[in-house]
């Protein structure tokens, strides 16, 4: 393979993976608490070629830099905060800041995962250990923990539920009493794109990693009654999407010349 065709074989490659980035974006632009990913590019390894003729009249100098293309650099998450979008419900909770989450965990077979994530919407659900309360869980079956990293629980009495302005919960409960539910964990981290992505809106702090700590949860980072709204820019995707294909275009147009370049020079020699 020549060289206009190798750079255009690995550049629409990296494309192709950047298009797929843009598509999960916009399909995820609905989905409450998803954080879109960003796509940036590096030029590849250039090479010097010494061995150019000298001779005669030629001006361009005795070494020819060329490329190898275009690769992604970096696959950044965006930590900017989405719209939050009033609900209503009791137990949906909005996260104000970007760089905060919800610490959520799931027991399965006896194995514990502990997980982080934005989307905010929980559910009541029975507890296994104890037939007089419901545990705090999401959609996907995943308990949230409180600021001592426990399982949040509401006495099966419960008539509603209640955020004070320090971030705890509270429920009232039939007779008129209010019994205290916990206060919700929030961890803040200092770098999100480190984050691994874990499936839904769920994400993993890479192991050993310690650049993420506990906060004290309060009405002004979390807001009840709403969900946080994804950050996707459609319009932006959109426009990106569409520069993205005309640049896929562009490269496999050079490597169809290349081909009729190639074919055209093997006729000559025979």
């Amino acid at each position: 393979m020549n060289i206009s065709s190798n750079i255009a074989s690995v550049t629409m490659g990296q494309l192709q993976s950047k298009l797929d980035s843009i598509s999960h974006n916009v399909a995820n632009s609905e989905t409450a608490g998803y954080k879109k990913r960003d796509v940036s590019f590096s030029d590849l390894l250039n090479r010097e070629y010494t061995n150019q003729p000298t001779e005669g009249n030629r001006l361009t100098p005795p070494g020819l830099r060329v490329g190898s293309g275009a690769k992604i650099a970096q696959t950044r998450l965006s930590n900017e905060p989405g719209i939050a979008m009033q609900t209503g419900r009791m137990l949906d909770f909005a996260l104000t800041n970007g760089y905060h989450f919800f610490q959520v965990e799931r027991n399965d077979n006896g194995a514990s995962e502990t997980r982080l994530t934005r989307e905010g919407a929980f559910f009541l659900t029975e507890n296994p250990n104890n037939d007089q309360e419901l545990v705090i869980a999401n959609e996907n079956g995943f308990y949230l923990l409180d600021d001592n990293g426990e399982r949040m629980t509401v006495p099966y009495t419960f008539e509603s539920l209640q955020m004070t302005a320090n971030g705890q919960l509270e429920a009232q409960l039939q007779d008129g009493t209010v019994a205290a539910v916990g206060q919700i964990g929030l961890v803040e981290v200092a770098k999100p794109q480190l984050l691994e992505a874990a499936g839904n809106t769920d994400f993993l702090m890479p192991d050993g990693d310690n650049r993420m700590q506990m906060i004290a949860a309060s009405d002004q980072l979390i807001q009840q009654g709403a969900l946080e709204g994804s950050n996707v820019d459609m319009a932006k995707e959109m426009s990106e999407l569409i520069l993205t294909q005309r640049h896929y275009q562009f490269n496999a147009r050079s490597l169809s010349i290349a081909d009729e370049m190639s074919g055209i020079i093997n006729g000559i020699r025979r």
